[in-house]
């Protein structure tokens, strides 16, 4: 008698777990446009974000240092910092340790920005691949 019930879970359990994958699978291509869209909004938001203050550090500091912030090299530098500021606020606003991963993680976030501060002024925007469904 146990050993039905459990024949029965074990069965119930695994064709669950099959049914699962199998939607994941076949609903694959709809959730990768899904990531990229709010992966490119997420970007997007960062880049209006650190447009606006970079622009304005850039007005206040390419005068005494003669460095723009808005010009490639620095540009790439200063949204890596600016990325890695945030981070840390949010570290000290929550309680939470800081950890390195995650900081590596918020300075990759930054300079990608940085580097493809131009693509965002382009027609398609973020294009990532090509569409392939």
């Amino acid at each position: 008698m146990i050993g039905r019930i459990l024949f029965g879970l074990c069965s119930i359990s695994t064709f669950l777990v099959m049914l699962t994958v199998m939607v994941f699978v076949r609903n694959l291509p709809k959730l990768m446009r899904l990531f990229l869209s709010l992966l490119r909004r997420l970007l997007y938001l960062s880049y209006l974000l650190y447009m606006a203050v970079l622009t304005w550090l850039n007005n206040h500091s390419q005068y005494q240092t003669g460095v723009c912030l808005l010009e490639s090299p620095a540009r790439e530098i200063a949204s890596a910092l600016l990325s890695l500021l945030t981070y840390g606020l949010l570290c000290i606003f929550r309680s939470k340790p800081f950890s390195w991963w995650v900081a590596g993680c918020w300075l990759l976030h930054g300079f990608l920005v940085g580097y493809l501060w131009q693509d965002f002024f382009e027609p398609e925007g973020l294009s990532m691949g090509d569409k392939l469904w």
